[in-house]
């Protein structure tokens, strides 16, 4: 554990060294420039924001217990068969800032589709969902305990402009892909294993288009998760590639010359 936290260390100070610093200086690209200073890197303080983590806060103290199914290598969650929703809400929602990226980059892109894999208690998925009412949000879930827990914190904030989908990833993907015309915003956060990354994004990315980003958290999350960011940086569909030090951002657009930047957000 010990080990782990200085390799953790080592690894944030060498992003904050090749990092460009807040404001947007340095970044040339005026598509990065604008979504980094009109989305990424501002402290908004939008109203839905404490409703969200209010909700939070209530899953926080709920200690019942729900039996959950096998949510498979290189989840979040325990690997116990029996949780209670108050510690699966501490390992797998995601963090306030996180959040927050989501809700600013829903808010600032606009896209007719937002898809998430990995819905859990719904925290992300309210922050998508708020971030641009217009926009349809498939969200994607391998247990039918946590789809219910998630739907409940959709319909207390009034978010309808959601579908929680239950079911395996590798039959529902292309079922939804079948169904839907382009691929918006993705967030890939339901599987943290290498091969499961690799291959999540080579489903979205045979159908991305100039206006599709595709968000990866945690990235550093383990060796294997770097591995599968550095193949998707590399990847030659992949134009411009943002590493926010625990999330990754992958852009598709055409014409451009293809760029990695670092560039700091939130806690980083």
């Amino acid at each position: 554990m010990f080990q782990e936290k200085i390799n953790l260390i080592t690894k944030y100070l060498n992003f904050r060294v090749n990092s460009k610093p807040r404001g947007g200086h340095g970044i040339h690209s005026p598509f990065i420039y604008d979504l980094y200073t009109q989305s990424i890197d501002i402290d908004s303080k939008a109203e839905i924001f404490n409703r969200i983590e209010k909700i939070r806060k209530e899953l926080f103290k709920n200690k019942t217990i729900i039996s959950k199914d096998d949510f498979g290598a290189g989840s979040k969650q325990a690997s116990s068969k029996e949780q209670t929703i108050k510690d699966i809400t501490k390992l797998s929602a995601v963090k306030p800032f996180t959040g927050r990226l989501l809700y600013e980059l829903a808010n600032y892109l606009k896209p007719d589709t937002i898809i998430e894999l990995g819905t859990s208690v719904g925290i992300s998925t309210c922050y998508l969902a708020a971030g641009n009412n217009k926009s349809r949000v498939y969200s994607l879930e391998g247990d039918k305990s946590l789809v219910k827990i998630a739907n409940e914190n959709l319909n207390k904030l009034g978010l309808s402009n959601v579908t929680v989908i239950c079911g395996d990833f590798d039959t529902q993907i292309p079922i939804l892909l079948s169904e839907i015309s382009k691929c918006g915003i993705i967030f890939i956060d339901g599987n943290h294993t290498e091969d499961a990354t690799l291959k999540y994004f080579k489903y979205f990315s045979e159908r991305a288009d100039s206006d599709t980003l595709i968000i990866f958290d945690d990235i550093r999350w383990s060796n294997g998760m770097q591995s599968a960011w550095k193949n998707i940086c590399d990847d030659k569909n992949v134009s411009i590639s943002v590493d926010l030090f625990n999330c990754g951002l992958a852009f598709f657009r055409k014409g451009v010359v293809k760029q990695h930047l670092n560039l700091r957000y939130g806690p980083f």
